[in-house]
Parts: C-alpha cells; structure tokens; sequence
C-alpha cells in the first residue's frame, strides 16, 4: 500500500491550493503541546514500543461495534495526534513562496521537510506519514476569522496488515483558538451532511467549507479522496481510523460522523474505530442522538472518547444562558476517564441530560503530556520512566526549558524587600486547609499549592530538594485576591528564629496578598526560591454546586427579561 506516486499526487495537489490563499502565520508561544513534548514523543516511542506494536498489529482497530475497549490501539491513536503538533510552520510558508516563484520541485522538498519530525516517528513506528489537508494560514471562504484544519494519514506499510490513520492537528497557532472561542455558537448543517444537527461554528466551517477554486478544496472531500487514493492499490480491505486531540478531537469527531454516514466512497477501505482525546463539545442533541443511533445499528467500528481526569476542555461549549436552549451541547458518546494513579473507568453518557456551564479550571490536564502519562498508566499500570507527577523532568528536558524558570524567577527580584516587611498580623484570614507539594530538579521547581476552592501552579528556580511540610497555614485578607491571576512567589526559610518553619509570599501588582507558612518535619536552611504561581479554581463539588446555581439564576433572569420580547 505503500504508493510514492499517489503521495506526490496529494502534496502536489496541496501546494496547488497553497499557493492561491493569502497566508497567514503567527504561532502561540506555549500550545497544548507543553514544554518538551516534541523531544518527547521519540522517547515515548522508545519507552512505550510494546503499547505501539500491539496497536499497529491489531491495525488500530478493536473489531465489531460494542468489541471492548483495547487501550493498545488507543495508545498508539493518541500517539498519531501528538505527533501533529509537530508541523514545521516556517518551512510551510517558504514552500508556498518556491511554489509560487516557479520551482514546483523545490517547494515539493520543503513541503516534505516541514513534517521532517512527523515523518522520522512515523518511520520509528513502521508507518508512512503524507499531508492531506493543510489550511492552518487559510480562512474559510466567506470566514475572517477562524482558519482551517491541518491533518495527515499515517499509513501501514505491512501489505497483509494494511491501516490508515487520519490525525487532525489541535490548537496550534494563535488563529486555531479563534475557531476554539467560535465555537460556542452553532449551525444547522445541510440535511446530507452530520443528521442536519446544530453543530458549533468554529468546527463545522472549516472542516466542511471551501477555500479557493480548486477541486476538492473542502478538507473533509480531500479527506476522503486521499483514502480513496491511497488504499487504491491495496490487495485487501484497508481498516481507516480517525484520531485527534484538542480542537483536533473535534474535527475528527465530525469527519468519522459524516464517514460513518457516506461511506469511504470505496471497497477497498472500510471505516474502523473513532479516538478523541480531550474533545469539546461539538454539536447539541439533534446531533448527538441520531449519531448514538447511527453507531448502535454500525456492525464495525466503535467511537471511544478519552478524557484524563480534570480536563475542563471536555466540559465545553455549555449551554449559555442566553438564548435560552431546550437543545443542549452534549457529547455523542460515552467516555473513558484516564489518569496518573488508577485504571480506566467509563464515563457517564450526556444523551438525554442537560450538561450545565461550570467554572474554569486549571488546564494542565488537557497538555498532551499529562495524556501520555495517564495512558501509560492505563496501558503498564505505572508512571512513564522519569516521570514525576509533577512532569518536571519533562519540563527542564526541553530546548530552552531551564530558561521557562530563569523568566518565572526573573520578576521577582525588585520585590525581595517586601519578604522582611512582611507581618502575619496585617491579614485578617488564616487557613490551615492547604496543602503544598513541591519537587526541585536541577535548581528548578515546580509545586502546587491548595486553599479551599483554590489551586496554584507554582514554577520556580532555587533548590527546593528536602522540603517536606508537616503543616500549612495561609495568611490573607481574602481569597478573592488570589482568584484566576498570577502572582510572583518567593519562598525563603524562616531561618534561626525558627529553622523548621518557612514562608511563601505571594506578590500581586507589587502588593503582598498572600502569605504561607510552612511547617517543616525537619530543620531547613538556605531555601531561596523565586518564580509565578497561577492561580485557578480547582474542580471541587462546592464550586460545580455554585456553578449550577449561577446558572440556575441567571436563567430566570433571562427568562423574565426577554419573555415579552
């Protein structure tokens, strides 16, 4: 199956639609794919080779619909999605410039060098990596603000074992999370296409938009023809699944939905497993019901969605208070919830429930590597090797990953004065409901800190090596002063007065909000650690129990207003 001349035919086919579009560029510091993932994920191959080769040789597929869950191939479909993020965009644009300039050829080899990283793991897993749809520069036609879709095949090259994986990319560039915000709205799609369901805006137009005058400009028809091109010389059925993590979640969640509907358009290739990880909502009940029916009456296939424990993306879009809407956002299907210190359970199904809007919290479980983490666990039962909970090691193992703390440190040092003339008795509050860990690596740190309904993600740089706190109390004058910012923390050791006794102070505007003090099980000395905290509301029952009576509330307020309208 492995077809050099139907691979060209795609790229070329690309660069044609490239080259018409007025590109745009303009990558988000710090995407979903945290520090050091792209390093990486060629050591996730090495370490997690037996997950890899029992996917790839159950063909990523797990049999007839309701065959149990098979968290091999899930495995190896989330390492498809991972490895997206590692598009070269740069070497893109040039392409696009050669291409324009007349050098057909060389913009062929910069195309292919951009997805260089792509295609040497597809290469460690055995597989071929080609381009089908790269739109990420281009806005639908008729659409300014969101972009389009970038995804790939990874491709068997086992001709008695042949697979074809299509992975979408997730938010990526600073245009991708305009289609995220976008997608709170929604619109009915066409009767021949996802049931005529209201699906969310910024997923349905640029997977099944136009973008210029050439054929097959809409991604999902490139995406079909692609499977059609490749499994054409194929000597026996190609098993095709579809994955993606993030915004590229939601994408693959509606392409499968209107395959499932319309076929590959080819005998040669049947429709196989569905894998999502970290999906949004992507469409509300008129959507989600035929879809469960749909699948139910399938005889191959099934849709498995993964969500790691506290991963708020997957809780989004909600129902707003306005418009008022009997039709609410729920996912098609039910889950699997994943993560770092237990199995794999199945989550509730929202058909017939009416999910409600819930406060932020923090989003470091959606981060592709505290997916790899939890779905280590589930695969060998145990952490990653060298993988604290904490992901320092993955953090400082990245290029430039020691300079991430060196900035997080560096606004903290006109503020040093303020740690002397700090008094406990000018705050009116101390909790003693707190719970602080920390490691240090390399003098870096990473820790959290917990107060209530409050979580803060602390990075630092010093030796925070031995520190273990028997007790923590938090001197403030409120919470509401620590409440979805980020503050500047300095952590130093209390010293002779008291050596098993420090205390964290927290900075916001050049204001001290904040103090902890902690109590250590043995004598410390010399703890010097500067660096950010962000704080978040955490996921606990009394804030999802304010949430819904928020909601609750604002929904008569809405009611009465706009009855008369």
């Amino acid at each position: 199956m492995d077809s050099p001349d139907a691979y060209k035919k795609i790229r070329q086919s690309h660069l044609e639609e490239l080259a018409e579009l007025d590109l745009v560029n303009e990558p988000v510091p710090m995407s979903l794919m945290r520090r050091g993932d792209s390093n990486d994920l060629f050591q996730w191959t090495k370490d997690s080779q037996a997950q890899i080769q029992a996917g790839i040789a159950n063909r990523v597929f797990g049999g007839n619909t309701n065959s149990p869950i098979d968290f091999n191939n899930v495995f190896m479909a989330f390492m498809e999605s991972a490895a997206m993020y590692l598009r070269d965009e740069s070497l893109v644009m040039k392409a696009v410039e050669t291409f324009r300039e007349g050098d057909k050829n060389g913009a062929l080899r910069l195309l292919e060098q951009s997805t260089t990283a792509i295609d040497e793991l597809a290469e460690l897993w055995g597989l071929k990596f080609i381009v089908i749809c790269d739109l990420l520069e281009k806005h639908p036609d008729g659409h300014r603000i969101i972009v389009g879709p970038y995804c790939g095949a990874f491709v068997s090259k086992d001709l008695n074992n042949p697979f074809i994986g299509i992975a979408f990319k997730g938010t990526g560039v600073r245009a991708e999370w305009m289609n995220d915000l976008y997608a709170v709205g929604t619109i009915r799609a066409p009767e021949e296409f996802l049931f005529g369901g209201q699906i969310s805006r910024g997923f349905y137009y640029p997977l099944f938009s136009t973008y210029s005058s050439q054929p097959f400009s809409e991604p999902f028809a490139l995406v079909k023809k692609a499977i059609q091109s490749i499994s054409s010389s194929a000597s026996k059925t190609v098993i095709t699944h579809i994955t993606g993590h993030s915004l590229g979640a939601a994408y693959a969640s509606l392409c499968y939905t209107q395959l499932r509907i319309e076929g590959t358009g080819t005998e040669k290739a049947d429709l196989g497993d569905l894998y999502t990880f970290g999906s949004p909502r992507v469409g509300r009940r008129d959507f989600a019901s035929p879809l469960e029916v749909a699948m139910t009456a399938a005889t191959c296939g099934s849709a498995w969605r993964i969500v790691n424990q506290g991963d708020y993306v997957t809780k989004v879009p909600a129902s707003a208070p306005w418009p008022i809407s009997r039709d609410p956002f729920i996912h098609v299907d039910a889950s699997y919830i994943v993560s770092q210190n237990a199995k794999p359970m199945p989550g509730p199904s929202e058909i017939g429930t009416y999910p409600r809007r819930t406060l932020p919290t923090p989003w470091k479980p959606h981060g592709v590597g505290e997916y790899y983490k939890s779905l280590t666990f589930a695969t060998t039962g145990r952490l990653p090797s060298g993988y604290d909970d904490l992901g320092l090691q993955k953090a400082l193992g990245a290029p430039g990953g020691i300079e991430y703390f060196k900035a997080a440190a560096s606004g903290c040092v006109d503020h040093r004065h303020l740690v002397e003339s700090v008094k406990l008795q000018d705050f009116a509050v101390a909790s003693t409901q707190c719970a602080f860990s920390i490691d240090s690596v390399d003098r870096c740190a990473l820790g959290t800190f917990k107060v209530g309904p409050l979580v803060g993600e602390i990075a630092a740089r010093g030796d925070a090596t031995g520190i273990d706190a028997d007790s923590v109390t938090l001197h403030c004058n409120s919470l509401k002063a620590l409440c979805c910012v980020d503050t500047q923390c300095i952590m130093r050791a209390t010293g002779d007065a008291n050596p098993k006794e420090a205390t964290i102070v927290f900075i916001a505007d050049g204001v001290v909000v904040a103090v902890a003090v902690l109590a250590m099980k043995s004598e410390v000395k010399d703890i010097c650690l500067d660096g950010t905290c962000a704080w978040e509301f955490a996921d606990t029952p009394l804030v999802e129990k304010v949430s819904e009576e928020w909601q609750k509330a604002t929904e008569v307020v809405f009611e009465q207003l706009f009855a008369n309208v």
